[in-house]
């Protein structure tokens, strides 16, 4: 949308017919237009949206009595008095509809009735009246290819945007300024209407499990989305939070470093004899902790496990006997014997037989109790050999050590408590341990909330995953020509095309806005890269060495500068045809960044840019940087007398001194 020409006639400073012309050249696309403050700049930007929207720029949905309340408060006062009864703004602009640029002129008049107050709308579109119906139709598509709202994010507010940059609303700006421009607010809204129309259509004793299994994920996956927004701007306040109190730690250790002298040192070797100790008594405790848990119960059952392990000794060695008794047959004995002593006696193959087993067998009669296997057996035998090297003995010692260092460690304490409290830096000591503990529960909240946040990323995840099994098992069942399932289908797609089209369309942004970044700032290649996390929009700043650069770092006007071109790349990637209009944007930025905005960032701001401005914000020497590029340009000045604003069809003054010169 471009806008050709604006007329004003009887509306708030602007006695009768007041004419602006907004036609700009292909090399010059500056309308440049100023006045001190109350001149008339913020009626005329007022001026334009009601012409356009009516009511609806108000957020009315009709011509209600607060909106002509609203409407008699922007008609000329002198005109009331004098019951001239003409009050009109006259927009003409073009657009382009199915690539066909067409000249609208709209007429958006009031007239007083008695006392009764009615709108009147005309348009022309290339030179035809629309009638009635066709005029509804207009007003419908102009709400889609220039809302209100993207009309608003259009006006570079000077105040706005300071206001956004002070009070840290960058993030939510930007939410807010990509889903209007990249037209995914519309998504949402057919989103919200089609599970509407689900829970107005839904009936869960007929509907079929899977269907309303389905359903359930839908909102499952829609309520999981939003704690996952809200615990990741949570977690990034309370890493904010973190480093604000870690920042006054140093700051308070810093100073007590400064002013201690002596008392810090000899207060530091107390507290390292104490950390020092108590690191000793709980290595020590630790291994009590061991001995009781794994060797106390056997150390008290010693003469068992002796026993125990005798008799698995036992069992092991007539386990064997038997084994080598079933191998040493009669016939493999005799044909031994005969090998090494061929004139043998007939018992020779017995005796031999009791010997050779009489070597293996215990010494005593047992029976089998246990029937251990070889690791089982040698577990016992470590516990054996652990309890026969008298632990106990170092157990006791190791309690008497604990026992010495504890009354040495209670020493210690006392005498750093009488240190504390006696020294003059007591209460700087108490304010850094309330920091310190301050911070261990910012982290314990820190690891919580991370926590959390992995298990709901991940329960997504699932939920996600089970969408599409589900969503395919129902085409499966041939319930696909459902309307409930249809609508699911399109929430879900329309997530999805959410997702990857604001990813998509981020990429180009961190691009364009970095490079022109690059070309504004003053400190050249201070910033690198701009990186937008599409989730929470948070902006990350890197260095040419790919380092994080902390954002309050830089100045308020650097931070207005890095917010206008992160505003300015989200518009040219949108492809958006639309006019920016600056309202004392300038005003807090030093001289250097204002040249560099000037010369490298407006001249690139698409077809048209409407500048108002101060002669203070833009003075003569700013002026020659911005004259190649202005097409037309206007001053405002105030009659006090008159009570109205004139139009002057030039810049302040100084241009005509030069000119007279």
């Amino acid at each position: 949308m471009i806008i050709n020409e604006i007329k004003l006639t009887n509306i708030g400073a602007y006695k009768g017919n007041n004419t602006f012309d907004f036609r700009t050249a292909a090399d010059k696309n500056v309308i440049l237009i100023g006045g001190e403050n109350g001149a008339g700049k913020t009626t005329l930007l007022n001026a334009i949206k009601i012409g356009l929207f009516g009511s609806y720029g108000y957020g009315y949905k009709t011509d209600s009595a607060d909106y002509y309340k609203k409407v008699q408060n922007i008609l000329n006062h002198s005109a009331k008095k004098l019951n001239e009864n003409n009050f009109r703004i006259q927009l003409d602009f073009s657009l382009i509809d199915e690539f066909e640029k067409i000249d609208y002129v709209l007429y958006r008049y009031w007239k007083y009735t008695g006392k009764s107050i009615k709108e009147h709308l005309d348009i022309l579109a290339n030179g035809k009246h629309l009638t009635d119906y066709e005029k509804e139709l207009f007003q419908s598509k102009l709400k889609e290819v220039m809302p209100p709202q993207l009309l608003d994010l259009c006006l570079f507010d000077g105040e706005e945007i300071a206001r956004i940059v002070n009070e840290d609303l960058l993030t939510d700006y930007l939410r807010k300024l990509s889903k209007v421009v990249f037209n995914l607010d519309l998504f949402e809204t057919l989103e919200n209407d089609l599970e509407n129309y689900s829970n107005q259509n839904l009936d869960m004793k007929k509907m079929e499990l899977s269907e309303q299994q389905l359903f359930d994920l839908n909102n499952r996956e829609k309520e999981l989305r939003i704690k996952i927004v809200d615990n990741i701007a949570k977690l990034k306040t309370l890493i904010q939070d973190k480093e604000e109190l870690q920042d006054e730690f140093y700051q308070l250790k810093n100073d007590f470093e400064k002013y201690g002298g002596l008392v810090k040192s000899e207060r530091d070797e107390i507290v390292k004899n104490i950390n020092k100790l108590e690191v000793i008594r709980k290595q020590n405790l630790e291994r009590v902790r061991e001995f009781v848990s794994n060797l106390l119960p056997f150390f008290l059952s010693k003469n068992l496990l002796k026993d125990t392990r005798l008799q698995i000794q036992d069992e092991e060695s007539l386990q064997l006997s038997k084994q080598l008794e079933m191998k040493l047959t009669d016939e493999k004995l005799s044909t031994i014997v005969k090998s090494l002593v061929p004139e043998s006696k007939d018992d020779t193959n017995f005796l031999l037989k009791q010997q050779l087993l009489n070597l293996v067998k215990p010494e005593r009669e047992i029976n089998q109790i246990h029937g251990a296997s070889f690791s089982e057996s040698s577990l016992v035998e470590n516990m054996y050999l652990n309890i026969i090297s008298d632990p106990d003995k170092d157990i006791l010692k190791l309690l008497a050590n604990n026992k010495e260092k504890l009354v040495e460690l209670q020493g210690l304490k006392e005498k750093l408590k009488i240190n504390d409290s006696t020294n003059e830096f007591s209460e700087m000591i108490e304010n850094m341990e309330l920091i310190q503990k301050s911070s261990m529960n910012l982290e314990e909240e820190i690891f919580n909330t991370e926590s959390l946040l992995e298990e709901q990323k991940s329960q997504l995840e699932a939920v996600t995953s089970e969408i599409d099994k589900l969503q395919s098992t129902i085409r499966d069942t041939e319930k696909t020509k459902s309307s409930f399932l249809e609508s699911q289908k399109i929430i879900a797609l329309s997530r999805r095309f959410r997702e990857v089209q604001l990813k998509k369309k981020l990429q180009q942004v961190q691009i364009e806005a970095s490079s022109m970044l690059k070309r504004i700032f003053r400190k050249h290649n201070y910033v690198s890269t701009i990186i937008i996390d599409p989730e929470t929009y948070d902006v990350v700043l890197l260095d040419s060495q790919k380092d994080y650069i902390e954002k309050t770092t830089l100045s308020a006007g650097e931070k207005e500068i890095l917010l206008i071109s992160i505003i300015w790349a989200i518009f040219k990637c949108s492809g958006r045809k639309v006019p920016f209009i600056f309202d004392t944007l300038l005003g807090r930025l030093d001289k250097t960044h204002k040249a560099a905005v000037l010369k490298d960032f407006i001249p690139k701001c698409g077809k048209q840019a409407i500048i108002l401005s101060t002669d203070t914000e833009i003075d003569e020497e700013h002026y020659r940087i911005l004259e190649n590029y202005i097409a037309k340009e206007y001053m405002l000045e105030f009659d006090v007398t008159k009570k109205e604003t004139q139009i002057i069809n030039n810049y302040f003054s100084f241009k005509q001194t030069e000119v007279s010169l």
